[in-house]
């Protein structure tokens, strides 16, 4: 059967999603069961010493993982096909570039932030599945560090392209989005690929690239989500009323922002903390980010509580929905 929906760069909104459901499944398997030093990997469980309680909650983290890693390598080698077909369609991607009204074009940032979810994907879940990627991790760091580059590359020459034209005159920004974070949602997905590398990487320079890199990521990703949240915010008390219901589940975008910069900030803490002298500015960034999660989840909750009322169920499928994911 022959998918019908067209491309739009949101499609990979579902990869992401899938990688981040794998991801969710290893990091509690990582922190939950004692392994050897290094991400944990199908060797290190020991099935036979278990409880019964715990086979009952391990084994399906476990089969969730292997299932939304397929998907999630899947998804992002068929959506990598339809790109390519999209991007040779003549005038395809200039006439998405410059429908700039309602920020309509800031989706394609969703390529550089799924792209960079499967990197992690292939580290962590992937790597578990494969316990002897282990072996060689140190040899794949020096790939992993030029493909951090060339996403962070692609990440700041789409913010210059695509910001021109949010800035453009003629552009009202008044009519502007949640959706329009989806470059600062990039940036921090870039960011969490760097600082992976960091916290593996044995050799000092290529930690020192990634980590200064990242830095760079973190720096200028905060930037962009503080003052888009800020204008935003305002905008939208202002006009007094919410945006249009397709698009309401775009304010939960706030809330993996903000851990994905925290958690970034985390695996950096080790390199930063010489340079700031235990000042705990690492740790501040943590603490905020994840207040800012809670805060910003439980206020959207609230604040779009007659979407989930009287629209949600009903609802057809709207891109912006991966945002709950």
């Amino acid at each position: 059967m022959k998918l019908s929906i067209k491309f739009h760069p949101l499609l990979f909104q579902a990869s992401l999603a899938a990688g981040g459901v794998a991801l969710m499944a290893f990091n509690y398997l990582h922190f939950a069961i004692p392994h050897h030093k290094g991400p944990i990997t199908l060797d290190d469980i020991s099935w036979g010493i278990m409880s019964p309680s715990q086979v009952a909650l391990y084994a399906p983290m476990v089969l969730v993982m292997l299932a939304f890693t397929l998907l999630n390598l899947l998804l992002t080698v068929y959506f990598l096909y339809r790109l390519v077909k999209w991007l040779r369609e003549p005038g395809a991607y200039t006439a998405f570039r410059s429908n700039a009204q309602g920020n309509q074009n800031a989706g394609i940032f969703a390529i550089v932030g799924s792209l960079s979810m499967t990197v992690n994907v292939f580290w962590a879940p992937f790597g578990f599945f494969v316990p002897q990627m282990s072996r060689y991790m140190q040899a794949m760091m020096l790939p992993s560090l030029v493909i951090f580059g060339l996403l962070l590359t692609a990440l700041i020459f789409l913010e210059v392209t695509f910001g021109r034209t949010w800035f453009a005159p003629g552009i009202d920004r008044t009519k502007f989005n949640f959706v329009w974070l989806l470059d600062a949602f990039a940036f921090g997905l870039v960011a969490l690929t760097g600082s992976g590398i960091v916290a593996m990487a044995s050799s000092h320079l290529i930690v020192d690239i990634a980590a200064r890199a990242t830095l760079f990521t973190l720096g200028v990703g905060s930037i962009i989500l503080l003052y888009k949240v800020g204008y935003l915010t305002f905008n939208h008390v202002k006009a007094g009323q919410l945006p249009a219901h397709p698009v309401m589940p775009a304010f939960f975008l706030i809330v993996p922002m903000a851990c994905l910069f925290g958690l970034a900030a985390y695996r950096i803490e080790n390199y930063l903390a010489p340079a700031a002298g235990g000042s705990g500015l690492a740790s501040t960034l943590i603490t905020a980010s994840y207040v800012l999660a809670i805060v910003w989840g439980l206020g959207a909750i609230y604040v779009i509580r007659d979407y989930f009322r009287s629209y949600f169920v009903k609802s057809p499928f709207a891109p912006p929905q991966w945002g709950f994911v």
